[in-house]
């Protein structure tokens, strides 16, 4: 015989600021920390795979130091990193990820290179892009009218050169604030203090001339500059897609510049939104439209040049976090095949802790947060390359994909990745009740038991990580994330595998996974609650999927203002259940 209550079932949908699932869209989670939507079934989720180390710097330039900035043009990463050389400089590198090698780059000298920038607080972030055979560098290093800026030459790929340099006939006035191609120009962004800011435009495919003085666009007024990136516009009229180029302020416009000078069809027009942004590493193109984070909360220019509200408002997604970034310009995001993925410190948290969040524009959702802990992040192929904040040297490049793989591991630079999967508060009726539920489960697939701790090799655990994968803590929390119960759910499946015991063909290495199945989460003794939520927490593997929450809720008809202890809460439901009710006064 059934228990007496109603199932409540909660389909993991996304992460929401929501601080109740009453107002929350349906299937809004907490907590998706280190999980990733699993391709193949919709509310199920998978570990995140561990960003790997693809080449440290540093061994082929000894005495470097961070990473600045990095820019991913065909199988190479050029880059700017704290000099070994020239101490208190950045100099350019080149890494070829398809021979995994170091480029040399000649040229630069403490004449010719920008300082190096703090490695925290604000700042303004460099920038580089390609024109022709140059790549072209903003860094707030450059001092002055004769090094306005760095090049790079490209046009023989293996004898790659630098130089500080600066526009000619017509020079810039000061070193420019950020870099973007359009329309085979550079346009450099230049905020000269005390002057009116603008945006300078080179030749075409010629980025180190400026031939005629009038190649240069204002914008009303001395407030800077701060990013610039490209939106292909929609066409009604005579259809198919308009180039334009976004020209982002602080908080105060946004601008969308269309034509060409050789032309005479410039066109410079503000958008109908009094935003903007600081963080001038969020900004980033999508098929979609460029997305960027604003001072409230990440927002979509659209293929109509269209700012749309901030993605998530109103508990429907994730904003908080955005809204209360410490250091703003310090964020970093990158797009790639469907993904957003964008690094902040979220003031807003307890330790003000450095959190990345990822938005799927195909599914409309977000997950996180996610601790990968990026400095700097661009799109490769179909995954990610960055930098970390938790490499202290800096000069390391990590590959980070956004799915995993049959080579995925889970140690991110030393550290074993955590999941954590948490509901928000418990949808509740239009009762003024208390609530209980004795039966829950939890859909998992679980990873093999685990009973060779002490006895992996080192070569498992450094690919694979150490510890009970199995062995996974469900609580029930409530409104002030007291634990009410907790219990562990273990799998029925044995590891069976062990360096040198183990004989190839005859098993499955690292044991078969017990399959999804609704796991049944054991309390102790009844929940009794008023605002309740479900969090989960364990070692991530491979093996690991998670999926909806059911739990059999009655409601107890009676309103108590304070329940205590869970001891107090069980009393108090053995009571009503017996039909007594002396427990409630």
């Amino acid at each position: 015989m059934a228990l007496p209550g109603n199932v409540l079932t909660l389909y993991p949908e996304g992460v929401t600021d929501a601080l109740s699932g009453s107002n929350a869209p349906r299937g809004s989670m907490a907590l998706l920390s280190d999980l990733i939507p699993d391709p193949t079934t919709r509310h199920l989720w998978q570990c995140r795979p561990a960003a790997v180390v693809l080449n440290n710097i540093a061994l082929a330039l000894p005495g470097s130091g961070a990473i600045s900035a990095i820019l991913n043009i065909g199988t190479r990463i050029y880059g700017m990193i704290a000099s070994g050389t020239f101490a208190g400089y950045d100099q350019p590198f080149c890494y070829d990820i398809s021979t995994n090698t170091v480029i040399p780059i000649t040229g630069g000298t403490a004449a010719n290179l920008p300082r190096s920038p703090p490695t925290g607080g604000p700042w303004t972030p460099p920038s580089m892009a390609l024109c022709g055979s140059q790549i072209i560098i903003s860094h707030p290093g450059y001092f002055g009218a004769v090094v306005a800026f760095g090049a790079i030459n490209t046009l023989n790929q293996n004898a790659l050169t630098y130089q500080g340099t600066n526009t000619t006939p017509n020079a810039l006035i000061f070193p420019p604030s950020w870099v973007v191609n359009f329309n085979g120009r550079i346009f450099f962004l230049v905020n000269p203090p005390g002057q009116q800011s603008a945006a300078y435009m080179s030749d075409s495919l010629n980025a180190l001339s400026i031939t005629n003085a009038n190649q240069i666009l204002t914008f009303g007024d001395n407030l800077p500059l701060t990013v610039a990136a490209g939106l292909g516009l929609s066409n009604q009229l005579i259809g198919g897609v308009v180039q334009a180029l976004i020209i982002f302020k602080g908080v105060s416009a946004i601008y969308q510049v269309t034509g060409d000078y050789a032309l005479g069809n410039l066109s410079v027009n503000a958008l109908n939104a009094a935003t903007g942004t600081f963080a001038a590493n969020t900004v980033v193109s999508t098929e979609k439209g460029v997305l960027f984070m604003a001072p409230d909360g990440v927002r979509l220019i659209d293929l109509n040049a269209r700012v749309d509200d901030p993605i998530g408002k109103d508990g429907q997604g994730i904003t908080v976090p955005f809204i209360n970034a410490v250091n703003p310009t310090r964020s970093n995001a990158a797009y790639n095949a469907g993904l957003y993925r964008i690094q902040m410190q979220n003031g807003a948290a307890a330790g003000n802790p450095q959190q990345e969040w990822w938005y799927d524009l195909v599914r409309d959702l977000w997950s996180g947060p996610h601790t990968t802990g990026a400095s700097l992040t661009v799109p490769y192929k179909n995954t990610f390359i960055c930098t970390l904040q938790s490499d202290v040297v800096g000069s390391k490049l990590f590959q980070s994909d956004q799915v995993q793989t049959g080579i995925s591991t889970f140690v991110e630079n030393g550290r074993q990745l955590q999941w954590q999967y948490q509901t928000t508060m418990f949808p509740e009726d239009d009762a003024m009740n208390e609530f209980c539920t004795i039966e829950t489960t939890v859909h998992i697939q679980m990873p093999p038991t685990n009973n060779l701790q002490s006895g992996w090799s080192s070569g498992w655990s450094s690919g694979f990580g150490s510890g009970d994968f199995s062995q996974m803590q469900f609580k029930f929390i409530d409104q002030n994330l007291t634990a009410l119960d907790t219990v562990s759910v273990v799998s029925n499946t044995a590891f069976g595998s062990l360096w040198g015991v183990f004989v190839w063909g005859v098993g499955l290495w690292g044991g078969a996974a017990d399959n999804l199945f609704p796991r049944p989460l054991q309390w102790h003794f009844p929940i009794v609650y008023r605002r309740g939520a479900i969090l989960g927490t364990g070692l991530s593997s491979a093996i690991l999927k998670l999926g909806e929450v059911r739990a059999r809720v009655q409601s107890l008809g009676y309103l108590q203002p304070s329940l205590g202890s869970a001891a107090s809460r069980a009393f108090i439901l053995d009571q009503s259940v017996l039909g007594g009710n002396s427990a409630l006064g």
